[in-house]
C-alpha cells in the first residue's frame, strides 16, 4: 500500500530535522582528530577533547562532549510535570535541543523520545566516552550500564553491574568512567564495594575493595576520577551531627586502593568544620584536595596537599549563624509546629561547584531565613540590598578572585535566593538550570510567562500543582576577568 503525501512528507521532516539538529553533533566524528582537536570553526576550537580523561569538572546529570554538552533537566520553558528529558547544547549553533526527533513532539510528556525516567538512568548520572551516552539502568532483576548513540537511540547493554544481588548505590558521586574503565560502589546488609569493569572488551567486572558499615548508622562513599587517580571521600556516621572523614585513592593501573587521610585523627578542629564531604570536594592533578567548611564567622574553601598534608584557607566568605547547635536547632523545629523559618547559617546557601581545570566556584545564595517578619521597605534598605544579591565567585587554585558574577531577579529593588542546578562546565562554559523564570539575562519569554500564569490559573481551580520552570543558560568562561561576563539563555524552544 502506497503511504499517503502527508506520511510522506512527515517522514521527510524528521529525517531533515534530525540531520539538521545533529549536525554540529556529528561533526565532532568527522573533523576530530585522534587527540579530540577539532578544526570546526566556532568560538572554542582550539578545545582539545579527551576522551580518555575522566570528566571531574561535569556534574552527575551532564556530559561533556567534544564541541557541546548532554544534560538531563526538567521539560524546557514552562510545563505542568515533573518530567525529565536528555538534553544536547550545541556549542556551534549555540543553541539547546532535546534528543527527540518527532517534529509534532512538545518534549514534555513520557512519549517524548528524550524523556529519562529514574529507572532508565540512576540518580540522573550520565557519561559520554566513545562517541556514546552511558548511564545505569535499574531492573527488577539487576543494574545494568547502558548506552546509547549520539541521538538518545541505538540502545545498548554494556555491562550487567549488579554482583551476589548487590546493586549499584544510588547517591550522588557513586560512579566515574576514567581510561575506558567504569569504576562504580554497590551496596547492601552494610557492605559496600568498590568494583571496576572494562567498556572495551567481554570481561565480567570485579570488587576492588569492601567497606564494612562500621558504626551500622551512615556509610558515604563517593568516587571523583582526575588523571590516573579515582579518589574515595568516606564518611563513617557515628551518630547525628557526628562523622569520620577518610580520603583514600585508587591508583588506577594497579587498583591498589591507599589510605591518605583520616580527618578526624589528623586535623581534628579542621574535622568539625567539615562541609557536605559527599558532595562539594574536588581535586586536581597536581594532589590537592579542596573541600568547604565552615565555623561561626567564616565560610572556607581550604586546600590540602595530599602529598605533604598541608592545609591553607585559600577563599573565605563572611558568614552568621552557623554551627551544628544551629542544624539541630532547625531539624527541631521543622520536627515541631512552627510554622516560619528559624535563622540557620549562612552556610546552607553557600555552594561550592568545584574545580574545573583552571578556576574553582563558589555560589552564595541568599539567607531567605533573614528575610522572615521583615518588610519589604526594610529588606530593600537594610544594608542597602547588598545581602539579597546572590554570586558567583570565579577565583584560582591560589584563592585569587578573577571575578564575580551577580544574580538577581530582574527587579533590582528586591532580590532573593536565586535556586541553581549547577550541570558543571569545562574550560569553555559553566552550564545551569533554574526554576525561575525572572532572573536577569536568563529570564523567560512573554509567551513562556503567560503560559506560567494559565497553568497556575488551571491548577489554582484543581488545587493541586502549577507550573514548573526550567530554564537553561552558559556562562562563557573566555569572559573570565573581563568584567562583563554575561548569561546566555539556551532554553529549548
Amino acid at each position: 500500500m502506497k503511504k499517503s503525501i502527508k506520511k510522506i512528507l512527515v517522514d521527510v521532516s524528521v529525517i531533515t530535522l534530525i540531520i539538521g539538529c545533529l549536525s554540529a553533533v556529528m561533526a565532532c566524528s568527522s573533523k576530530t582528530s585522534d587527540s579530540g582537536k577539532t578544526d570546526v570553526d566556532y568560538k572554542y576550537a582550539s578545545y582539545v577533547y579527551d576522551d580518555n580523561e575522566p570528566q571531574y569538572y561535569m556534574s552527575d546529570s551532564a556530559a561533556a562532549a567534544e564541541t557541546g554538552y548532554y544534560y538531563i533537566a526538567g521539560a524546557s520553558g514552562v510545563s505542568d510535570n515533573t518530567n525529565s528529558y536528555m538534553y544536547y547544547y550545541d556549542m556551534v549553533k549555540q543553541e539547546a535541543i532535546p534528543l527527540c526527533s518527532d517534529i509534532d513532539c512538545d518534549h514534555k510528556t513520557k512519549d517524548c523520545e528524550a524523556y529519562i525516567s529514574s529507572d532508565m538512568c540512576l540518580s540522573s548520572k550520565i557519561w559520554y566516552h566513545n562517541q556514546r551516552i552511558y548511564m545505569i539502568e535499574k531492573t527488577a532483576e539487576k543494574d545494568i550500564l547502558v548506552s546509547y548513540n549520539k541521538t538518545m537511540r541505538d540502545k545498548k547493554e554494556e555491562k550487567t553491574l549488579s554482583i551476589d544481588g548487590y546493586s549499584v548505590n544510588g547517591n550522588k558521586n557513586n560512579a566515574c568512567i576514567s581510561h575506558g574503565k567504569l569504576y562504580y560502589m554497590l551496596a547492601g546488609n552494610n557492605t559496600i564495594m568498590l568494583c571496576s569493569v572494562s567498556l572495551s572488551d567481554d570481561s565480567e567486572p570485579h570488587i576492588i575493595k569492601t567497606y564494612e558499615s562500621t558504626y551500622n548508622y551512615l556509610e558515604l562513599i563517593v568516587l571523583y576520577g582526575i588523571g590516573d587517580k579515582v579518589y574515595i571521600n568516606w564518611n563513617s556516621g557515628i551518630s547525628v551531627g557526628e562523622s569520620i572523614y577518610y580520603v583514600e585513592v585508587l591508583d588506577i593501573n594497579t587498583e591498589n586502593v591507599q589510605r591518605l587521610y583520616n580527618m578526624n585523627e589528623q586535623y581534628p578542629d579542621i574535622a568539625d568544620s567539615i562541609l557536605n564531604w559527599n558532595s562539594e570536594v574536588s581535586f586536581d592533578k597536581s594532589n590537592n584536595m579542596y573541600f568547604p567548611c565552615a565555623n561561626e564567622d567564616k565560610y572556607i574553601i581550604r586546600k590540602l596537599n595530599l602529598d605533604n598534608g598541608e592545609i591553607k584557607d585559600i577563599f573565605t566568605l563572611d558568614i552568621e549563624g552557623t554551627t551544628v547547635e544551629a542544624k539541630q536547632e532547625k531539624k527541631e523545629i521543622k520536627n515541631g509546629e512552627f510554622s516560619q523559618f528559624k535563622e540557620i547559617g549562612d552556610e546552607n546557601y553557600i555552594h561550592f561547584y568545584g574545580y574545573d581545570g583552571k578556576h574553582l566556584y563558589v555560589y552564595r545564595g541568599v539567607n531567605i531565613s533573614k528575610l522572615v517578619g521583615k518588610s519589604i521597605e526594610e529588606k530593600r534598605i537594610e544594608e542597602k540590598r547588598a545581602a539579597y544579591d546572590n554570586y558567583i565567585y570565579i577565583f584560582d587554585t591560589d584563592g585569587n578572585v578573577d571575578e564575580t558574577v551577580v544574580l538577581n531577579k530582574t527587579n533590582e529593588n528586591s532580590s532573593g535566593n536565586i535556586t541553581l542546578d549547577y550541570k558543571g562546565g569545562d574550560e569553555r562554559c559553566m552550564l545551569v538550570t533554574t526554576a525561575r523564570a525572572d532572573v536577569a539575562g536568563m529570564e523567560l519569554s512573554q509567551e513562556e510567562k503567560d503560559k506560567i500564569e494559565a497553568i497556575d490559573k488551571e491548577a489554582a481551580k484543581k488545587k493541586k500543582g502549577g507550573a514548573r520552570i526550567c530554564v537553561t543558560a552558559v556562562l562563557d568562561k573566555s569572559q573570565i576577568g573581563s568584567t562583563s561576563m554575561q548569561w546566555q539563555q539556551i532554553t529549548p524552544e
